[in-house]
């Protein structure tokens, strides 16, 4: 095998529905170099291994396997998968994410070639829906989510829900992101933060300029479960909690504004206190309290109610028929 210009970093857990998709965009890429694709599969239990195995043994000049005997979970999964990739570039595609553009890596590479201040180029994508099967295309253009040429730090972490960098969509320079994990084994390798991307791209963007194509190269798929997506509305709290504090963490890190350490505790403090305010849990709520000084009055109220079982069954009551209200009058 020719020394690869890029590798695809693909991590994947139970995503045998999808998993050949993903894997066939990036064997569909027409460049002009060598490019390989580097699977982390974390033993799947639902036929994903066998997938992803039968695809190396017919592509072996290209696909190579990361795997061991038992789970490890998605940021040592991730963490093993990145130190296998040996290109120049390193570009991301998850197993239930795809490629759409068959030019998105030559696209990129050039980019990247001809710039060499840049160390991380990224693009629109569509949004395929599953729960719905919708297909929304160009999601940035169709949302006017307007992204700056360049990002900084900053506007990487403020992106939210519709996120200014999406992962299946990214192409970076292997050196710099590899120091960059080396460097935070906290942040990186350990399990106290539960993402990895966001915190990646923010840093690359505190040491090289970013790129933004506007032009959708890939497919993310929206699941009804994920990491940042549930039904359960504790998962969903403890998501955004974790979030903001790794925000804040980096922001310390690096000395970043006051203003946007403020900005992303007082989303903490909102996350937290819901959590306190479902689990009846008036430490956690204590906690919020002692971190923010004081509190407005929809924090009060939720601190009342994680410190007292009355307060705690009246808002809920309240709370349910304002939804009820809400889905009445829509």
């Amino acid at each position: 095998m020719s020394a690869p210009l890029v590798s695809v970093k693909m991590i994947t857990y139970n995503h045998a529905p999808y998993i050949a998709q993903a894997i066939e965009g990036v064997l569909r890429q027409k460049t002009d170099f060598p490019f390989e694709l580097v699977i982390g599969e974390d033993c799947s239990t639902d036929g994903t291994r066998d997938i992803v195995f039968d695809y190396q043994k017919r592509h072996p000049d290209v696909i190579r396997v990361v795997t061991s005997e038992r789970n490890v979970g998605m940021k040592q999964n991730s963490y093993r998968t990145s130190r296998a990739c040996r290109g120049k570039y390193i570009a991301f595609c998850e197993g239930d994410d795809y490629w759409h553009r068959d030019e998105k890596l030559q696209w990129q590479v050039d980019y990247m070639e001809e710039h060499q201040d840049c160390a991380l180029v990224h693009s629109d994508y569509d949004r395929y829906i599953v729960a719905t099967q919708s297909v929304i295309r160009s999601f940035n253009r169709h949302t006017q989510n307007v992204v700056p040429a360049v990002l900084d730090a900053c506007a990487i972490m403020r992106g939210g829900k519709t996120l200014y960098v999406l992962t299946c969509t990214v192409m970076v320079r292997r050196d710099l992101a590899q120091a960059i994990v080396e460097s935070d084994p906290i942040v990186y390798q350990s399990d106290r933060y539960l993402i990895g991307d966001t915190p990646l791209w923010t840093e690359i963007s505190l040491r090289a300029k970013t790129h933004y194509l506007d032009v959708s190269l890939a497919t993310y798929r929206v699941q009804v479960e994920s990491a940042s997506k549930s039904r359960d509305e504790m998962k969903v709290l403890r998501f955004g909690q974790n979030i903001h504090e790794l925000f804040m963490y980096l922001i310390d890190k690096y000395n970043l504004s006051r203003q946007e350490r403020e900005y992303h505790q007082r989303r903490w403090a909102e996350y937290t206190l819901w959590l306190a305010f479902h689990q009846q849990d008036a430490r956690l709520a204590q906690s919020v309290l002692h971190a923010q000084g004081s509190l407005n009055l929809k924090g009060r109220i939720l601190l009342w109610g994680a410190q007292y079982p009355l307060v705690n069954d009246v808002t809920k009551a309240a709370l349910r028929v304002y939804r009820r209200v809400r889905r009445l009058s829509v």
